[in-house]
């Protein structure tokens, strides 16, 4: 009895251990098929999948169902591992029953990745044939894309296009297309050449305008999309008829000759001092004939060069330190005040522009343009759409330039006028000379008053009607204070008059004595001519006109001093007639 009770106890408890390893492997098992398992569903799902986990494996889902690449670049086991259905052929080969690694291993073999025949490609333009270059192209399979479609049909996922029959086929590289028609065709295709102004003629004022050129556009695209269309029906030795057309320019030579005239210009007189003169006139032969391009800028000091004796600029009038002296290119800066004049009833663009240290007598004040090497500077860019020639001569004390290119619309003019808005009186500074005589001055610097200007630019019809004028300069012209040194000398040669600085009156010290100049001895002195005094009448003296005296009066016959010579005050020194010129406050510039 007692072993049958120990049998059925032993019985009893490897039953329950059998019972819980039996469970367990349920458990795995079940775990195992959720997880894993590719029946119902590619993408297993956990029962804690999330919604951010049916996303990917939703998107997982739709790369298995044929995204193109998506299988070739996997390299997961599972899909790799993972057999096709039966009846599955791809170019031809039943791939049933094998793993996707298997089929990607046989099929890359047996599959070509360039065309079997050679490839020729030629253009036909015009009358001419020309060969591409094949090697430029660059070309593939869609097997990998294949095998994805196969397999996804093989899950039952898709249908394929010829039911369980896949075929693979070459491409080519739009990219590597495009290359070779444009390294075939490209010398074609030619951009239109526009007329233009390569010149101008100063003698008859006119445009020298060279003849526009038609243009070739080429049909790149519609030739590439021929060499595909060619290579997707299996034909890689094709001649690819090329499009062209005639691009005609939209400015001719005619309409130049027609539309290109004098826009502005600009005359003013001269003095007569001969080297400032040379010196216009030489400003005037080195611009004259000038095409300044669309979009091109005229810069005065870099165009005309520095005035040098060897460039053949004269001495004349500049300012130095607000006071005039001689400076080689003396006078240049009216020459520049007329191209700044055309520049602005042109209607260009003004760069850069300075007035001078006092306004010129050549333009209204506050439209000066003062240019100097190495200091003030004068540019000015062509805005317009055309070219800007210039005309520039002097002559008889006269300089004009002129302008030639695009009207302005509508007959309008444009001009420049200048207006005084302030003036401060200049001052007199007065230095005493211990080495110049008394009552002489010496003006050592003219004065010229503070002014402010504004210069305007006014705007006409056609009929010459103000249409609008809008401020465009300011000038602001600096105090100049005169300059006067006086002479504090006494006659006597050694003693010193007092300054007053203020009004500049000498006055002599306290206790001088102005001296009596002396009479020369060598000079003849006339005795004063005496009268012969009248005789009395007898009715005018008490005893009968006896009394013998003298009178005193104009007959005294006496000899008087001799009058002492007048010192007289001489002028003051005449200043150098003024000549507006290019002022620098430090260096020497030369005039304007």
């Amino acid at each position: 009895m007692r072993n049958r009770r120990n049998n059925g106890s032993s019985n009893l408890l490897l039953v329950g251990i059998l019972s819980i390893v039996a469970f367990a492997l349920v458990i795995v098992l079940l775990l195992k098929m959720t997880v894993f398992s590719n029946s119902g569903d590619d993408n297993p799902v956990s029962a804690m999948t999330t919604e951010k986990d049916e996303d990917k494996n939703a998107d997982s889902e739709a790369e298995k169902a044929g995204v193109t690449g998506t299988l070739a670049e996997n390299n997961d086991p599972e899909v790799l591992n993972d057999t096709f259905s039966e009846g599955i052929t791809i170019n031809g080969v039943d791939v049933s029953g094998k793993t996707v690694a298997e089929v990607k291993e046989v099929l890359a073999a047996n599959t070509l990745d360039k065309p079997e025949t050679p490839v020729k490609v030629s253009f036909s333009v015009g009358e001419e044939n020309v060969e591409g270059d094949a090697g430029i192209l660059s070309f593939g399979t869609d097997l990998d894309e294949v095998i994805s479609d196969a397999y996804s049909y093989s899950k039952g996922e898709s249908a394929g296009t010829n039911g369980s029959s896949f075929s693979t086929s070459l491409s080519v590289s739009d990219e590597s297309v495009e290359q070779l028609v444009h390294s075939a065709l490209d010398k074609y295709e030619q951009e239109p050449v526009e007329a233009y102004a390569s010149g101008f003629d100063t003698e008859t004022c006119t445009f020298i305008i060279e003849e526009s050129q038609n243009g070739v556009k080429v049909d790149f695209e519609k030739a590439a999309d021929a060499v595909r269309e060619a290579f997707a029906k299996g034909e890689y030795d094709v001649t690819v008829p090329v499009e062209i057309s005639v691009v005609e320019p939209e400015t001719s030579a005619e309409f130049l000759r027609n539309y290109l005239c004098k826009v502005s210009s600009t005359t003013s007189t001269t003095t007569s001092e001969s080297n400032r003169n040379i010196n216009i006139s030489l400003v005037c032969q080195k611009i004259n004939g000038l095409v300044l391009q669309p979009g091109g800028q005229f810069d005065f000091n870099k165009f005309i060069g520095q005035r040098t004796a060897e460039a053949g600029f004269k001495e004349a009038g500049g300012i130095f330190n607000g006071a005039l002296r001689q400076e080689l290119g003396g006078g240049i800066c009216q020459a520049n005040a007329m191209i700044f004049h055309c520049a602005v009833k042109a209607d260009l663009q003004i760069d850069t522009r300075s007035p001078h240290t006092w306004p010129s007598s050549y333009v209204e004040i506050g439209t000066d343009a003062t240019v100097s090497w190495g200091g003030p500077e004068f540019r000015f860019t062509n805005t317009s759409d055309y070219p800007i020639a210039f005309h520039a001569y002097y002559a008889n004390q006269k300089v004009t330039v002129e302008f030639y290119g695009r009207p302005l619309p509508d007959g309008m003019t444009i001009k420049l006028k200048g207006e005084e808005i302030s003036r401060t009186p200049a001052k007199v500074e007065y230095t005493a000379d211990p080495t110049m005589e008394v009552g002489k001055t010496v003006t050592e610097r003219s004065s010229h008053d503070a002014i402010k200007a504004k210069a305007y630019k006014i705007y006409y019809d056609a009929d010459g009607n103000e249409i609008k004028r809008e401020e465009a300069f300011y000038s602001t012209y600096p105090m100049i204070t005169k300059k006067v040194r006086v002479g504090t000398l006494a006659p006597d040669g050694t003693t010193i008059f007092k300054l007053n600085k203020e009004t500049g009156e000498t006055t002599p010290p306290k206790g001088y004595v102005e001296p009596t100049p002396t009479p020369d001895p060598n000079e003849q002195q006339e005795p004063e001519p005496t009268k012969k005094p009248k005789k009395p009448k007898k009715d005018e003296t008490g005893e009968g006109g006896e009394s013998g005296e003298t009178g005193n009066g104009e007959g005294s016959g006496e000899i008087g001093e001799p009058e002492k010579p007048e010192v007289t005050q001489e002028p003051e020194n005449t200043p150098v007639p003024e000549v507006p010129a290019e002022d620098d406050d430090n260096e020497p510039v030369a005039a304007g």
